[in-house]
């Protein structure tokens, strides 16, 4: 009976939480508040045009249950380089289990003006659907974004995500849009304020910080207004190798934890 609940909500999106786009354990323990950054390398997840402000490169992998069914499995790698004014990325990740699967492969290019104070992007999502026994498509979706540095420590972004509305089960995508800001508050503490509105569920208020503890500890908090999900991660760096993990609690459907690690120069 389990595995057939499982189904059920995996087919028909019932409730919003269970929308993984494609994210990562630091935006997961932000509550997804990020849609403005500078030094978030998953971030161009959320707004596309992220990649071409954040420095360097780094590859990250992530792996979590949702709501603690241990028969769903979510995993992922995210990589992220910035060459110049131009910034690229790429996701590989796969959810579901036996009878549900759903694995996506997102492509982000994004380029930044006016001496990075500026950047556009794009995400190209191609993503393939199956249900045991019954069901399978593949959709190829587009998300697009802008960045824009307010002041030297205050910036803007916003975004839509299924820009073309890809169908799904015989019903398009919800449309996902979403505008935030990103105020750093000195060198080690963050703070983001962000509005999303899925078309198929009501606005959601999200915020969120980070704060540096030291150099090799760094402390994220979250929370979402709809779902109202709080969420609280934390970061332990040690050279090139760091290792994440967040907890978000649903009220209605439990709490996820979150693991991943990540690789950087």
């Amino acid at each position: 009976m389990k595995p057939l609940l499982i189904l059920i909500f995996m087919v028909k999106p019932l409730v919003s939480a269970f929308e993984y786009s494609g994210s990562d354990v630091i935006l997961q323990g932000s509550s997804e508040s990020v849609v403005a950054s500078d030094h978030l390398y998953s971030a161009y997840l959320i707004n596309p045009a992220s990649s071409a402000m954040v420095d360097k490169y780094q590859l990250g992998i992530l792996y979590f249950h949702p709501f603690g069914l241990s028969e769903v499995h979510y995993g992922g790698l995210i990589g992220q380089v910035r060459a110049g004014n131009f910034g690229s990325g790429l996701t590989i990740t796969s959810f579901g289990n036996e009878l549900y699967q759903e694995n996506q492969l997102v492509g982000n290019i994004a380029r930044a003006f006016f001496n990075t104070r500026l950047s556009v992007g794009l995400n190209l999502r191609w993503k393939y659907l199956t249900v045991q026994n019954y069901f399978s498509s593949h959709q190829f979706g587009i998300d697009a974004g802008i960045q824009y540095f307010l002041h030297p420590g205050i910036l803007m972004g916003f975004s839509i995500q299924n820009l073309n509305q890809p169908s799904r089960m015989q019903e398009e995508n919800p449309l996902i849009t979403r505008w935030g800001m990103a105020i750093r508050l000195g060198e080690n503490f963050h703070t983001y304020f962000s509005f999303e509105k899925d078309s198929w569920f009501p606005a959601s208020l999200r915020i969120g910080i980070e704060a540096r503890v030291s150099r090799m500890l760094t402390l994220h908090s979250g929370m979402s207004s709809y779902p109202a999900v709080p969420s609280l991660g934390m970061t332990l760096r040690r050279n090139m190798v760091a290792i994440h993990y967040a907890f978000q609690y649903h009220f209605d459907l439990g709490g996820t934890h979150f693991w991943g690690i990540s690789l950087r120069p």
